[in-house]
């Protein structure tokens, strides 16, 4: 019937199958001898976990994304090869790892998400080059803000995540928090005569009222503008270029008029407070309301509108240093360079720990390895060293919510288990409960192929090609801080040589992002590029 309906593709989903697949793969066999179609997902092979609905859904996106993944990547592969490019392609996935062509459509759902954590992913590796273990990593792009979090030298990762429809996909995700508000987030105010930011964006088609291609409701960028944040010679050097004049204009009959409010530059300012609190909310969500101390970390601000609004947010949270990576713009294309070829497994257990057989738990986790050694034999990447990384997830009886937390040895011991659940449990919730049995829920292994490493200072120009401050000042503009208006200075910041210091306030203009360094604020290049900017409080 399936087949007569043209249905495309398949997914084969049965209650237990986390606990014995046989029948599954029984059924996926038989499918496979039937189908037209390389596309049967079988839903035990992507997740084996106790939560049907969960596993269920996940392998559902699977099928969905696979016909229309593989296409796109035969087509990528073929065009590739017509000209003549011999290489192997690598794809990004939501894990921050990268995966072989041949192979990414079989577990396409995977690939959910690899825009954001490639950006991760490159920021764990630049802050680590220079010296940073525990980031907090902000990317402003043109119409969204995504966060994330890097606690000694490794990004944090997930397999909570739901899309529309509160659909949940329970794969490893390198862990994400975005909200609507980029460069093209719309200022407006509501029936309540609230002004609110986002999430609405103008795009890039119409856009900000200053890119002239018919935008005419404000936008973060506009405002930026307005405050002389932005460069107006070269963001209104446009096609077709809207004034000045007529960006303020629109900003008051839009914004400044219904909040009663005289200047446009009052309004700018307004709007810049109401994004920079709602990206304040979005940075708390991934340090503070998961039991990190903000000032323990480094905020990595990327995306071509990050760096704007980079010191604002550092001073609202507390982070003394922010860094600013060499290419902003093109950070998550580094990260997918950067990233190391990485796949995962989970395995159910969901028993009370004092009933789980220690041998079972070895055995699993040998099975994991065993395979994700497996996989990236069949890919043929060429890697310098096989990583292990193991996790598990435990939970109190009786209760809802799981921890996780990451285990050494294969052959870890009961006790170990125990101790290292209730440590974690009391770093979260500084709560002991002896009194309730630990579960063991599940078993995850993350197979990682360390590629060769990436020089960042390829990112840099030239040696020839770099100057001293004095030689990169490109004159003045008033500019609007937080106390005000002040004169300040702009510099070309590509060719800064590395160990250049500057002092706020300053505004550093490259190609593909604008960096505010604020009044008072010290700024140094380190060896690889990246600014390093020590806040003053």
């Amino acid at each position: 019937s399936l087949l007569e309906s043209g249905v495309e593709s398949l997914v084969i989903h049965f209650l237990h199958s986390y606990k014995n697949d046989t029948h599954e793969r029984i059924a996926e066999r038989i499918a496979r001898e039937l189908w037209p179609t390389p596309f049967v997902t079988r839903g035990s092979a992507l997740m084996s976990e106790y939560r049907e609905y969960e596993r269920g859904t996940t392998a559902s996106i699977n099928a969905a994304i696979r016909p229309v993944l593989d296409r796109y990547i035969a087509s990528l592969r073929q065009e590739l090869k017509d000209q003549s490019y011999n290489k192997d392609l690598l794809v990004m996935q939501g894990n921050g790892g990268t995966v072989a062509s041949s192979i990414v459509s079989e577990d396409a759902v995977k690939t959910v998400m690899s825009g954001p954590a490639s950006g991760v992913m490159a920021a764990a590796f630049t802050a680590g080059q220079s010296g940073f273990s525990n980031v907090v990593t902000y990317d402003m792009g043109g119409t969204s803000c995504d966060v994330g979090l890097i606690v000694g030298g490794i990004p944090k990762v997930s397999s909570e995540l739901e899309i529309e429809y509160a659909m949940p996909i329970h794969v490893p995700m390198v862990d994400v928090h975005s909200i609507g508000a980029g460069g093209g987030s719309i200022a407006w105010v509501n029936d309540a005569g609230l002004l609110q930011v986002g999430p609405e964006s103008a795009g890039a088609q119409p856009g900000p009222i200053c890119y002239g291609r018919g935008g005419n409701r404000p936008t973060i960028t506009d405002a930026n503008l307005v405050l002389g944040r932005l460069n107006p010679e070269k963001l209104l050097s446009v096609d077709n270029p809207v004034s000045l004049e007529n960006v303020r204009k629109r900003l008051m009959e839009e914004v400044g008029k219904p909040l009663s409010l005289k200047e446009s530059e009052e309004t700018a300012a307004a709007i810049l407070r109401i994004a920079n609190t709602n990206m304040a909310g979005a940075l708390r969500l991934m340090s503070l309301a998961r039991g990190h101390d903000p000032r323990d970390f480094v905020l990595f601000a990327f995306g071509g509108a990050g760096p704007l609004h980079a010191a604002a947010l550092s001073r609202e949270l507390g982070i003394p240093k922010v860094l600013v990576p060499m290419r902003p713009g093109i950070t998550n294309a580094v990260g997918c360079i950067a990233a190391d070829v990485r796949h995962d497994f989970v395995n159910s257990i969901n028993l009370p720990l004092v009933q789980v057989n220690m041998d079972t738990v070895r055995k699993t986790f040998e099975s994991q390895i065993a395979e994700g050694q497996a996989i990236i034999k069949r890919e043929g990447i060429d890697i310098e060293e096989l990583i292990l990384v193991h996790d598990v997830d435990m939970q109190f009886q009786g209760q809802t919510h799981i921890l996780s937390f990451p285990v050494e040895d294969p052959g870890v011991s009961k006790e170990v288990l125990r101790s290292a659940f209730e440590e974690a449990y009391w770093n979260r919730f500084s709560v002991e409960l002896p009194e309730i049995l630990p579960v063991l829920v599940n078993l995850h292994s993350a197979v990682i192929g360390r590629r060769k490493t990436v020089p960042l200072q390829s990112l840099m120009p030239a040696g020839k090609d770099l100057k001293s401050p004095s030689e990169c000042h490109n004159g003045t503009r008033s500019v609007w801080f937080e106390e005000g208006w002040r004169e300040t200075p702009i510099f070309k910041r590509e060719p800064l040589e590395p160990g250049s210091r500057l002092e706020g306030p300053a505004v550093l203009e490259q190609m593909d992002s604008t960096v505010v360094v604020d009044p008072g604020d010290a700024l140094e290049v380190d060896t690889f590029g990246n600014l390093v900017i020590t806040l003053k409080y």
